[in-house]
């Protein structure tokens, strides 16, 4: 099948499913007599991705497996959009390194070194858009109706590919169900003093810090009383150390991604989203301005926010995104909503409207002093 052909398959495909489930090249359904703004777009987008013809990617191996993780993707996407894009993925630093040699890059008048930026954090992104707006502002339900456009950040420089809830992890050999915590609040509880460790960096308190939740007074008092209760503090992925009694507890925990592979094989672990705390931060992707493939990068974001592509985080990570129907989180947030608990959507430009990098250097101060 001629590319042409595989791109009004696709482009089909799409309007009568904007979900873009599994396209089936052998079945292809007729196109419609009116092509919509979209359709229009879109086949452009696929043309234009088509013509790069090449995807250069740099992040680290930990993301989405590496370079096995690449080529799932990329042919993914290729098969998604009838494509032929070649991938040329290379190890990179870590994040916030990464976001800084785009930045870099992008004042200096040099083309990005990875067309793709992926982020974990609302704050890396955040230093891609001040003082200089490095990312490329896409209108991305214009091109792809099943992108919410809720899942977009700085006018869709920044598309939420996934979610993850923070929150607590206990030891149910250690922790009785009594004692078991259900709040932040819970663990100052004096049962649960010498048990309970947190982050260095304190995670996630930062945004507690902000206007639509405790404030910074509320949460650095917080966190001078948590001190109190701390044995220790581990980093997220550490969950071992739970599991062997080290920490009966912990929290914030940086979502149950890192926690399912321990339950799944039957790790008295449980996970607990805190009832005063409940938020939902986001993984991202992003397209810098001086990307040399643009097409192809909005097509690879694009993927991440299909079946396949939600599929494939939450097999590598244990991640989905809160805002598409039908996933575990999805799932996960109308459970909260349910038991009348409302998450605050964490977003970049969110985390933008206060200080949230002072307050987090403040509590992170707080927990240094505990340490020492």
């Amino acid at each position: 099948m001629s590319f042409v052909n595989l791109v009004s398959v696709f482009l089909a495909a799409a309007l009568i499913n904007p979900f873009f489930l599994h396209l089936s090249h052998a079945a292809a359904a007729p196109a419609p007599a009116v092509k919509s703004p979209t359709y229009d777009k879109l086949a452009a987008l696929i043309k234009a991705a088509q013509a790069e013809g090449m995807l250069n990617l740099v992040w680290g191996e930990n993301t989405f497996r590496g370079l096995p993780g690449v080529r799932e993707l990329v042919s993914g996407m290729n098969r998604q959009f009838g494509t032929s894009v070649i991938a040329n993925w290379t190890p990179g630093p870590s994040q916030p390194q990464m976001a800084a040699r785009i930045a870099q890059e992008f004042a200096a008048g040099v083309p990005a070194t990875s067309d793709v930026y992926i982020g974990g954090s609302e704050t890396y992104i955040a230093t891609l858009a001040t003082p200089l707006m490095v990312l490329d502002q896409v209108d991305w339900s214009a091109f792809f109706s099943h992108i919410d456009p809720a899942a977009a950040s700085l006018k869709g420089a920044a598309l939420e590919i996934s979610g993850r809830f923070p929150g607590i992890v206990y030891n149910t050999k250690l922790i009785s169900p009594n004692d078991a915590p259900k709040s932040l609040k819970d663990l100052l509880n004096p049962k649960l003093k010498g048990k309970v460790s947190t982050q260095p960096y304190i995670s996630y308190f930062d945004i507690l810090s902000g206007p639509k939740q405790w404030g910074p007074e509320p949460t650095a008092d917080y966190v001078r009383k948590l001190s109190g209760q701390i044995s220790g503090l581990m980093g997220c992925g550490e969950y071992e150390r739970v599991v062997s009694g080290e920490f009966p507890i912990h929290g914030l925990a940086c979502g149950e991604g890192g926690v399912l592979p321990f339950t799944e094989k039957g790790a008295p672990l449980k996970y607990v989203i805190p009832s005063d705390a409940a938020m939902v931060t986001h993984r991202y992707c992003a397209v810098p301005k001086n990307a040399r493939s643009k097409a192809a990068a909005k097509l690879f974001c694009a993927f991440l926010m299909t079946k396949s592509g939600q599929e494939f985080q939450w097999n590598v990570d244990r991640q989905d995104s809160e805002k598409i129907p039908g996933t575990r989180y999805y799932k996960t947030l109308q459970n909260l909503r349910a038991a009348r608990v409302k998450p605050l959507d964490v977003s970049v430009d969110y985390v933008m409207g206060f200080p949230v990098l002072e307050y987090a250097k403040e509590l992170e101060n707080i927990i240094k002093v505990v340490e020492k």
